[in-house]
């Protein structure tokens, strides 16, 4: 059962555009970019054996769970660029949104965690001196997004509650074709 809603969370998440969040954020605002558009690319490792590019959310094949990686990416204001990249598991999926300047550093963060279990994590704020400082870190319910305590499932997977930190764009595993005109063999 968990893997089937797992895998639901999953689908229905790239359909509509990384739902985790879709109203602004501070990190869509600080990158002065918009969700509500269509995303300039899309890049995907749906099995863990390699990056593809793809005309859009609905071309990428199914993601493996525990292995499948999909990104989208947003134009900004001032040649910023925000990635967001979904990394659906077997009890969760993670979200991260980067916002990179022009020269390609990291400038904001969100990152937001949905589990199977009925809760989510998430977090966000900017960088510091190379490390995040995040402003905002809260659970919630997913069925009614309000703030909850910290659920006791927490504490059984600490490591998904912290964020995969690239501080260069250069960093980013799928760089080189990002790094490439879109649509560039």
């Amino acid at each position: 059962m968990r893997i089937y809603f797992a895998l639901f969370i999953s689908l229905v998440c790239m359909s509509c555009s990384f739902a985790a969040g879709a109203t602004a954020t501070q990190t869509d605002q600080r990158c002065g970019a918009s969700r509500d558009q269509p995303a300039n690319r899309v890049f995907a490792d749906f099995d863990g054996q390699g990056w593809h590019e793809y005309e859009n959310t609905k071309t990428v094949p199914e993601l493996q769970l525990n292995g499948g990686v999909a990104v989208q990416v947003w134009p900004g204001s001032h040649g910023n660029l925000l990635v967001g990249i979904q990394e659906p598991g077997e009890d969760f999926t993670g979200y991260t949104y980067y916002c990179f300047d022009r020269a390609g550093h990291l400038l904001h963060l969100r990152y937001e965690l949905r589990t199977a279990w009925g809760w989510g994590y998430r977090e966000e704020g900017p960088l510091g001196h190379g490390k995040f400082k995040p402003e905002t870190a809260e659970f919630f319910s997913t069925t009614t997004e309000r703030l909850i305590e910290k659920p006791e499932q927490a504490d059984d997977v600490p490591e998904a509650l912290k964020p995969r930190i690239y501080l260069k764009k250069s960093q980013l595993p799928f760089f080189k074709l990002l790094s490439k005109a879109k649509g560039a063999v």
